[in-house]
């Protein structure tokens, strides 16, 4: 049987065709991977960041308790010794 020209360029050109679609998946796979892998560490960098902001301001609002705190104390200190008319108590 004898090879004929039209098939054998068909084949490589089906096989050629072949390598260039599985190499172009093979890099957009790789380009998919690494884009997931971003996105999880941007997600992981996102919910740290979230937490230590959370602890801060957890902590800021502790502070401005505790200045509450004293602020209440210090004026009932100062309405009990407090003389309107002068002199002293």
């Amino acid at each position: 049987m004898p090879v004929r020209p039209i098939a054998v360029a068909a084949a490589l050109t089906a096989a050629a065709l072949c390598a260039v679609v599985v190499r172009r998946h093979c890099t957009l796979r790789r380009a998919l991977l690494a884009e997931r892998a971003v996105r999880r560490l941007e997600g992981a960098a996102h919910i740290r960041d979230l937490e230590a902001f959370s602890i801060r301001f957890h902590a800021v609002l502790e502070d401005r308790a505790v200045l509450d705190a004293a602020d209440l104390v210090l004026d009932s200190a100062l309405a009990t010794h407090h003389n309107p008319e002068g002199g002293s108590t």
